[in-house]
């Protein structure tokens, strides 16, 4: 019987079928990095506005030849995923294909990630949206910017975690920003159900890989804490219970629980009013497609912003085509992007 919540196709290669492969083939089979596309790499570090004096780090690259106005975004920015950073391969696959696309691509490492890690004090999250809008804010009021053919105009695509701080961020005033489209990838929109479903999944394989980068990436932070809260965080078994640890008292929370209330991406989805697509395979082995399915789609749909691209395969943030196609998301993205489709 047909998945009412699939509504498109993706034809996963044979041998890599399986969500948990697709899911692993970067690690299993790492792609080259297309290097030659990214050529030409210019470097921002943008301060955040909260006077923390956290930096935080954009790779920006303009495509060849600049494009011609239309109606796609100018520049994209492109936000990794938990224990990613703007090297990553999906966010390096990402922006190669807006590049040959002739849209500007733009990399950011968010609050404490990658090469962010040593200029900043502070940790991102999956509700820190508020760097995020910097950052576009920073990329609209460059110079580069207004030499774009028809002027600044930016898109958003966001990776798993970096997909819930998408949405959200869609989803609360704008503030000017001429944010005219937005694509998530293998978001969890409900967080508190993605950590319960982390626990238990897979045996629990991948909340423990998650949890190990996780303690390493606070260590620097141990100053900053008390006896109790590392001792806490080293002895977190579940992701909940590390959120409650460090991320929640980090950042003013009562507890994870209230994290996870706060900042969870589905209650921001009706409040979007910029065109917006949202990738999901219901097999992803990491992000339950139960908050998928409690989302009225011919509702949100009807209204005009939103789309939904939900396959049956694909894994979470896989979508590996044959060959040496782009992931099948870089080229939805893409077309979206270009046409609203």
């Amino acid at each position: 019987m047909p998945d009412p919540l699939v509504n498109e196709a993706f034809d996963a290669p044979r041998g890599w079928r399986s969500a948990h492969m697709q899911t692993l083939r970067s690690r299993l089979r790492p792609a080259r990095a297309p290097t030659d596309a990214l050529a030409g790499t210019r470097v921002l570090h943008v301060p955040m506005d909260d006077g923390t004096g956290d930096r935080l780090r954009v790779a920006v690259h303009e495509p060849r030849p600049a494009p011609a106005p239309g109606p796609a975004p100018q520049l994209v920015l492109i936000v990794h995923g938990l224990g990613g950073s703007a090297e990553s391969p999906y966010v390096l696959a990402a922006a190669a294909e807006l590049l040959r696309a002739g849209i500007a691509a733009a990399r950011l490492d968010l609050r404490g990630a990658g090469r962010t890690n040593g200029t900043s004090r502070q940790m991102y999250h999956a509700g820190r949206t508020s760097d995020v809008r910097t950052v576009l804010r920073a990329l609209a009021e460059a110079p580069e910017a207004s030499r774009r053919p028809g002027g600044p105009s930016l898109g958003i695509v966001g990776f798993s975690l970096g997909g819930n701080v998408t949405l959200k961020l869609l989803g609360e005033p704008l503030e000017g920003l001429p944010v005219v489209a937005g694509v998530s990838v293998s978001a969890p929109l409900d967080l508190a159900a993605g950590a319960e479903f982390l626990h238990h999944v897979a045996f629990g394989v991948y909340e423990r890989a998650m949890l190990r980068g996780l303690r390493a990436d606070v260590q620097r932070f141990a100053g900053a804490m008390t006896p109790q809260e590392r001792a806490a965080v080293a002895a977190a078994r579940r992701i909940e219970e590390f959120d409650d640890a460090f991320t929640a008292r980090q950042n003013g929370w009562r507890d994870a629980a209230e994290y996870y209330a706060v900042n969870s991406a589905a209650q921001y989805l009706p409040r979007i009013t910029v065109p917006t697509l949202v990738v999901h395979a219901v097999d992803d082995p990491v992000v339950p497609s139960g908050p998928y399915r409690s989302i009225d789609w011919d509702g949100l749909e009807g209204r005009g912003w939103m789309r939904r691209a939900v396959t049956a395969h694909g894994g979470h943030v896989g979508f590996h085509q044959r060959g040496d196609r782009p992931p099948w998301y870089a080229e939805r993205a893409v077309a979206f992007f270009a046409d609203g489709r």
